[in-house]
């Protein structure tokens, strides 16, 4: 027998007064079990609700560029810096930590202010070369240095210096900036910053990369004089004024001009000479005549008597 049906039978043979309590109380437990299961849905709902706006707000760290990186170039870690975006705009392969782009080499040239990717650092172990290090339409050259002109070791690859000769001794010492805002892409043989370095590394030559023009420069002054590094900040990029080397050097003194107001006009110098005829002093007053001989010295005279009868000698004096 279907149960409901079986239970208004029951309610039936009931009293009235005991029928209408048994039907209040169904109704109450009916009306709270009903009660319970929506209280239940709409608990579930605001937990799905809240989980959801978690994770529209959640925030996840990405790691920026704080200044341009060139394509080949070993990622220093002052160069990154950590920060915290909306999940929702965090790339798929984005970087999340400092540590793990630090030191690695870039595949392509990123930007400051850009987020940085897997797809932006080349695969480890795969090195570049250092001739990615030189842009299209520069040179590399090297110059040697010591602990003094080489700012004690503080000059690192990547680091940008100005480039100064002296030249002379003593009273006479001049020195001028030769090379301005020089890009130093190696130090003796090393041509990638460690990450985290701290210490200085004195080495006793210096690469730096520059235009064909500027290349010339900078033999000439390695030929001419000593060179000495001044260290910049890394955002200074402010241009110093620069000489060529050739002005450091005093100009020789010009051959003195010939008066020309002094010689005497043409029409009053002689006629030349006819060929075969002897020199005799032709042309200005004075030039091609013989000297003249000089006197002859004074004789002595001597009178020699004999008898009654006198001869004279003359004899040179002295």
């Amino acid at each position: 027998m279907n149960p409901l049906r079986a239970l208004f039978l029951s309610l039936s043979r009931m009293p009235p007064a005991l029928m209408l309590l048994v039907i209040v109380g169904l109704a109450v437990v009916v009306t709270m079990m009903v009660t319970g299961k929506m209280s239940e849905s709409e608990k579930t709902f605001e937990a799905r609700k809240a989980e959801l706006e978690q994770k529209a707000n959640a925030k996840g760290k990405v790691v920026y560029t704080v200044k341009d990186i060139p394509e080949g170039q070993t990622i220093p870690s002052d160069a990154l810096e950590e920060r915290e975006i909306e999940q929702n705009k965090i790339p798929a392969d984005a970087i999340t930590s400092a540590s793990l782009a630090a030191g690695r080499v870039a595949k392509y040239g990123i930007s400051t202010g850009q987020i940085v990717s897997q797809h932006d650092l080349a695969p480890q172990g795969i090195s570049l070369g250092f001739e990615a290090k030189l842009k299209e339409g520069m040179r590399a050259i090297t110059f040697g240095v010591d602990n003094n002109s080489g700012v004690a070791g503080f000059v690192n690859p990547d680091s940008h210096v100005d480039v100064i000769c002296m030249v002379g001794s003593g009273a006479d010492i001049k020195a001028h900036p030769v090379l301005s805002d020089v890009e130093v892409i190696a130090v003796g043989q090393i041509y990638q910053k460690a990450p985290g370095q701290t210490t200085a590394v004195p080495a006793s030559s210096v690469t730096v990369t520059l235009t064909p023009e500027d290349s010339l420069k900078l033999i000439k002054a390695m030929s001419v004089g000593k060179l000495y590094l001044t260290l910049r900040n890394d955002k200074d990029h402010t241009p110093v004024a620069t000489v060529d080397i050739t002005s450091m050097f005093a100009k020789p003194a010009a051959a003195p001009k010939a008066d020309i107001a002094a010689l005497p006009p043409p029409s009053a110098l002689p006629p030349p000479p006819l060929p075969g005829a002897p020199d005799s002093g032709a042309g200005l007053p004075g030039a091609g005549m013989p000297a003249a001989p000089p006197p002859p010295p004074p004789l002595h005279e001597i009178e020699i008597w004999s008898g009654s009868k006198k001869d004279v000698l003359s004899v040179p004096k002295g």
